[in-house]
């Protein structure tokens, strides 16, 4: 997982440091329903991505969301 992503979920979300693992499910690192919406506001003004609640949510791990988060970063 990237640094980038750490940061936002450390800094802006404020989920715990133990639990933000490459292999983490988004519920397990703490991202609910809430947060998922929070870091698709995060990413667009960030990074000017659309990566949309549906996206965030149909990754397993904070890895995928990583990878979707490269992904649409190297598109732009």
């Amino acid at each position: 997982m990237n640094e980038d992503l750490t940061r936002i979920l450390l800094d802006n979300l404020n989920l715990p440091a133990d639990r933000l693992t490459g292999e983490a499910g988004l519920d397990h690192a703490g991202l609910d329903s809430l947060a998922v919406v929070e870091l698709s506001v995060l990413l667009a003004e960030r990074y000017g991505i659309d990566v949309s609640y549906r996206e965030i949510e149909h990754t397993a791990t904070l890895k995928e969301l990583d990878q979707l988060i490269t992904a649409k970063r190297s598109t732009r």
